[in-house]
């Protein structure tokens, strides 16, 4: 199934996509504005992984592809979703070509509502790193409300970091529409 917005198309990660996923996951300041962290990763590496993702009923993978002009934006991933508590973790990685142009919102809204009224979740958040102001202003747009700080729970450039955490609930993203 692929997941259709208004700009974006949110597919399946496929083998051909090595190449993208390597050089985001070796990007070192894509890797600084968020939370994890990885190795260097090889040709091998990244193909051993795509090959090895399974469907997994507790984590969404998905590309995030440039609906007009059919090109790779980044990733977007809904992680620990918790069918019993209808919660799920976000995350999502912007080529910088892609960042400022309303990709970023509607890939977060695209997966959130496929969240709220596919997988039946009632509460999206994110961890997002205290300097990453970016996307502390594309979840805001997103709809989402800073909820609190995580304090020191990141080390990044020598140096402990605050996390921000971040959520929408299902009402306050339909409103009383639903």
């Amino acid at each position: 199934m692929i997941l259709s917005g208004e700009k974006v198309i949110l597919r399946a990660i496929e083998l051909s996509d090595k190449d993208i996923l390597k050089n985001m996951i070796n990007d070192g300041e894509m890797e600084y504005l968020l939370g994890g962290w990885s190795f260097p990763v090889s040709d091998l590496k990244q193909e051993d992984w795509i090959k090895s993702i399974d469907s997994e009923p507790h984590v969404l993978r998905c590309m995030i592809d440039d609906k007009q002009e059919h090109s790779t934006a980044g990733t977007v991933i809904l992680s620990d979703i918790d069918y019993i508590n209808g919660t799920a973790q976000i995350h999502i990685k912007l080529l910088k070509s892609f960042r400022g142009r309303g990709f970023g919102t509607d890939t977060i809204k695209t997966t959130v509502r496929y969240a709220f009224s596919e997988l039946r979740l009632q509460c999206i958040y994110a961890h997002i790193n205290d300097y990453n102001i970016g996307s502390h202003k594309l979840f805001e747009k997103s709809g989402f409300q800073k909820e609190g700080v995580l304090r020191n729970r990141i080390y990044k450039k020598g140096a402990y970091h605050n996390l921000f955490v971040y959520s929408i609930l299902k009402e306050d993203f339909y409103g009383n529409r639903e």
